[in-house]
């Protein structure tokens, strides 16, 4: 896809400008962090922070914040990881901005990535999903490590030469509109975390239209993906594939939730949190790893299986988690 004609000329007058070509997006900063005597820090940080940015990683935080800690913010930082996900995907596919080249770094700390650079989305869904937890639970030492994790995230991303400063810039930015966009939704519409609906529980063929209505929004991604385009476009509109299924997948769940009228406290005791730690493990195994195994084998690496894979998924950890809890010892586990 091409951008629009005043945007194509924005993106590449600006790249023409020295405080682009030697700042934002040159090697220059990437290369002037790598200092002899951090290393030994700044490697072992850089690999975590790596894998602290991954999407089956950040799929076991939110489904632990969702189930175990306060289901209300579990549901703020699934909803900012799925838009997260569509907006960084997006962006990526039509700017088309390549990562750093010619730095020996991904190679010597093991990692690779195939889209394209800008915007960062490891730092983006950091800004959303961490500073959801800075801004919602008041315990000063995860304010700390949350606050680290923001700010340290851009510089992991440049130290493993993966990004630019501009790359980690953007990702930070889009982070805080849709980290502080949806706080301003809930504000406005705050009945959306609620266990049930702010008015009359719609009827069969209401409920039946609005899971109809999050399907026809979203499926239409899987046309995103088109075998004539380069490997790295493909792969971050694979990006807002996922998230568009992952977010019909949740949705639909938190629907059948709502007029069930489904609610939980945080588990209070070892028991109930390592019951409830266990069903996210297996719905994991079972419904990302496994169905995913299925899925590729019966339809394919196709964009259909990617889109239900993630919706199967997150209609689980939404829905199928919580109501399996329920009638486990008469839900004395989910209470």
């Amino acid at each position: 896809m091409r951008l629009k004609p005043k945007l194509y000329m924005f993106v590449f007058m600006t790249r023409d400008s020295s405080l682009w070509t030697n700042i934002l997006f040159s090697n220059g900063p990437l290369e002037a962090l790598h200092i002899s005597f951090l290393k030994p820090i700044l490697d072992p940080l850089t690999i975590l922070f790596h894998y602290l940015g991954s999407s089956l990683f950040f799929m076991a935080l939110v489904s632990v914040i969702y189930l175990c800690v306060d289901r209300k913010l579990g549901l703020r930082m699934t909803l900012g990881l799925l838009f997260a996900g569509i907006v960084n995907g997006t962006f990526k596919a039509l700017l088309t901005m390549p990562r750093p080249i010619g730095l020996p770094f991904p190679s010597e700390l093991g990692l690779i990535e195939g889209s394209y650079g800008f915007p960062s989305g490891h730092v983006q869904t950091a800004v959303v999903l961490y500073g959801s937890l800075f801004l919602h639970i008041r315990t000063p030492w995860v304010r700390i490590l949350t606050a680290f994790a923001i700010l340290f995230m851009p510089i992991a991303r440049m130290y493993a030469g993966l990004h630019f400063l501009g790359d980690t810039l953007g990702g930070f930015v889009l982070g805080l509109i849709v980290l502080f966009g949806l706080e301003f939704w809930y504000k406005k519409d705050p009945g959306i975390l609620e266990p049930n609906f702010s008015e009359q529980t719609p009827d069969q063929r209401r409920l039946r239209s609005l899971i109809l209505l999050m399907i026809a929004v979203t499926i239409p991604s899987v046309l995103l993906h088109d075998p004539t385009q380069p490997e790295s476009t493909n792969k971050s509109w694979d990006q807002v594939i996922s998230a568009a299924g992952a977010l019909a997948g949740f949705g639909i769940g938190i629907l059948f939730n709502k007029k069930a009228n489904v609610d939980w406290r945080s588990a209070s005791t070892w028991a109930e949190f390592l019951v409830r730690v266990a069903i996210i493990i297996l719905g994991i195994l079972v419904f990302y790893l496994g169905l995913g195994k299925v899925l590729s084998i019966v339809l394919g690496e196709n964009p259909v299986a990617r889109y239900l894979k993630y919706g199967i998924v997150c209609f689980y950890i939404g829905y199928l988690a919580p109501f399996l809890l329920k009638r486990i010892r008469g839900g004395t586990y989910l209470i």
